[in-house]
C-alpha cells in the first residue's frame, strides 16, 4: 500500500509534531545563485528551479525610463511597485535597462539613472526575486518610434528626427528603410557601436558582481535582422546575432563567470522557433529566451481546442531548440492585456502548456503609470497600483526549487489540484519548495505525499517545504485546496 500523508493545516489540526522544522524555507530575501546544467536551471544547492515572473516594464521605454511614475517620490513608488509584483508569487523579474538612458553620451554613463536601477535591483532582491538585466529595444530608437539605443548609435541622417511613441502598428516599421537600414549598420558594426555596447555590459557586470539576485544579461530584446539579414537569415543568425551574444558573453564573463546569457530569437519566430537544429551560439551559461505571441494575445480565439494546440506546437519547438542547445528555456515575453475579458481563459491555457513542458517565463508586462507607449495598454496594474481584472490568474502555484529532476507538473485552476512528480537526488540536502497562493489554497492546503516524509507549510511566505529523503527515489505530491480567500 502506498504510504500517504494528508495535511490540512498543521496549526488547525494540532499536528505540529508532524511538521518538519529542521530545514524550513529560507527568508524571502535569501537567494541562491543559479547555474545551467543539462538544459535545466539549478540553484547552488543543486535543486531544479522553475522561474515564473514578469517584465518590469513597458513604462521604462520612455523618460524617466522606470516601470512606474516616481510619485510622490522614487522610493515610495518603488516600494509600491515591488510589493505589487512580489504579491503575485513571482520569483524573477526581467528588468528593462534602456541603453539611451544609461549612456546618452558615448563613453559617459548616467550615474543617476544607474543608481536608481541599482535601487530597483535591490528592492527585488529584498523580496526574494531574481533579476534578469534586459537591454531592451524596439525599432532601435525613439527617433524611429521605438526605444532602446542612444542618438549617437544611429546613422547621422536620423539623429534629428522627432522622438515619438504614438505608432499603433509600430512593429510594421521594422520593414521600413530607416529601421531596417539602421539595423544593417548595427549588425555590420559600423562606427564600432558594438564595442561600446559590449563595454556597457562589462560595466554592468562589475556593478552587480556582488549581487546574487542578478543572474544574468539579455544582450538585446527582439533582435531584428535588417535588410541583409532578411535575405541571408541563416548567415545573419550565425555570423551576426550569435557573434553579438558571444561578444557580450565574453565581456561579462571576464568579470564573473557565473552570469547567464539570455539569447532571444528574431521576433519573426514569436510563434515558435523556425529551425530547431540550428547551431548553438558559442556562449557559456546559455539560456534560450524566445518570445511567444499568438492571435490570442490580441483577443482573437481560433477555436476552443485550437488555441492550446497552437500554444503547445510553438512552445514545443522552442523546447526542442533548447534541448538541441542543451540550454534551459525561459520565455521572456508572452501574454495578453489583463483588461481583455478573455484574459483568464487564455492565460490558464498558456500556463498549462508551460507547466506541461516545464518552462520558465516572464509575462509582458507590469507598469504603474498612465503613460502608454505606442498605445500598448498591457500592464498587470492600474496606474495607482491596483490589479487589473485578469491579473489574479497569474498568482499560480508552481515548484520553485526541487531536490532532484522534475518529470511532471500539473495544475488545474478550477479545482486547485496540483500534481508534482520528481526523482530525488540523494546528494541534495536542501528541501523541495513550492509556492501555494492564498487565493487558491487559503491557510489549509491538503497535501498527499508518496513516499511520505516531513514537510511544513508557511502561510506567510505561502511556501510548502518538503524534506529530502536522501535516496534516489521517485516522489509524488498532490495538493488540493482548503478554504479559499
Amino acid at each position: 500500500m502506498k504510504n500517504k500523508i494528508f495535511f490540512a493545516g498543521a496549526l488547525a489540526l494540532g499536528l505540529v509534531a508532524l511538521a518538519w522544522k529542521g530545514n524550513s524555507a529560507e527568508s524571502p530575501g535569501h537567494l541562491f545563485g543559479l547555474q545551467v546544467q543539462e538544459g535545466r536551471f539549478l540553484d547552488d544547492a543543486g535543486r531544479q528551479v522553475i522561474l515564473r515572473g514578469v517584465n518590469a516594464g513597458g513604462r521604462s521605454k520612455l523618460p524617466p525610463f522606470y516601470p512606474f511614475d516616481p510619485q510622490p517620490d522614487f522610493e515610495t513608488a518603488l516600494d509600491r511597485y515591488a510589493d505589487g509584483i512580489a504579491s503575485l508569487g513571482f520569483n524573477v523579474v526581467r528588468l528593462l535597462i534602456i541603453y539611451e538612458a544609461a549612456e546618452p553620451v558615448r563613453g559617459q554613463y548616467d550615474e543617476q539613472y544607474l543608481a536608481r536601477y541599482d535601487r530597483m535591483v535591490k528592492a527585488f532582491a529584498e523580496r526574494g526575486l531574481y533579476v534578469i538585466v534586459d537591454s531592451h529595444q524596439d525599432l532601435f530608437s525613439r527617433r524611429l518610434c521605438g526605444d532602446g539605443f542612444p542618438d549617437w548609435a544611429l546613422p547621422e541622417e536620423y539623429r534629428g528626427l522627432p522622438q515619438h511613441a504614438d505608432c499603433k502598428l509600430w512593429s510594421l516599421k521594422y520593414f521600413t528603410r530607416p529601421v531596417a537600414g539602421t539595423f544593417d549598420r548595427f549588425w555590420s558594426d559600423q562606427d564600432q557601436v558594438q564595442e561600446s555596447y559590449a563595454a556597457f555590459f562589462g560595466m554592468l557586470a562589475k556593478r552587480f558582481r556582488e549581487e546574487p539576485a542578478v543572474i544574468g544579461f539579455e544582450p538585446i530584446n527582439e533582435p531584428f535582422p535588417g535588410r541583409w539579414g532578411m535575405a541571408h537569415y541563416s548567415a545573419w543568425n550565425s555570423e551576426q546575432l550569435f557573434a553579438l551574444y558571444a561578444k557580450v558573453g565574453e565581456a561579462v564573463h571576464a568579470v564573473d563567470g557565473r552570469y547567464l546569457i539570455f539569447a532571444d530569437l528574431c521576433p519573426l519566430e514569436n510563434q515558435g522557433a523556425w529551425n530547431t537544429s540550428r547551431p548553438r551560439p558559442e556562449v557559456k551559461n546559455l539560456v534560450l529566451a524566445p518570445h511567444y505571441y499568438d492571435p490570442g494575445t490580441f483577443g482573437i480565439s481560433i477555436s476552443p481546442g485550437g488555441d492550446r494546440w497552437l500554444m503547445r506546437r510553438g512552445l514545443r519547438r522552442d523546447g526542442q531548440l533548447g534541448k538541441a542547445w542543451q540550454a534551459p528555456v525561459l520565455v521572456t515575453e508572452y501574454g495578453i492585456s489583463p483588461l481583455f475579458p478573455d484574459a483568464p481563459r487564455y492565460l490558464n491555457k498558456l500556463y498549462s502548456v508551460f507547466d506541461e513542458l516545464l518552462l520558465s517565463g516572464t509575462f509582458w508586462e507590469a507598469s504603474m503609470s498612465a503613460t502608454i507607449w505606442n498605445e500598448e495598454n498591457t500592464s498587470l496594474f492600474e496606474p495607482d497600483g491596483s490589479p487589473r481584472p485578469g491579473t489574479p490568474c497569474l498568482d499560480r502555484p508552481y515548484p520553485r526549487a526541487v531536490a532532484g529532476v522534475i518529470s511532471r507538473f500539473f495544475y488545474e485552476p478550477e479545482s486547485g489540484r496540483l500534481e508534482l512528480r520528481w526523482t530525488e537526488d540523494p546528494q541534495i540536502s536542501r528541501p523541495t519548495e513550492l509556492y501555494l497562493p492564498a487565493r487558491v489554497y487559503g491557510q489549509n492546503p491538503q497535501v498527499e505525499l508518496n513516499p511520505g516524509g516531513d514537510f511544513s507549510f508557511d502561510p506567510g511566505a505561502r511556501t510548502l517545504t518538503i524534506a529530502p529523503l536522501h535516496s534516489e527515489v521517485q516522489r509524488e505530491l498532490v495538493v488540493t485546496s482548503g478554504a479559499r480567500h
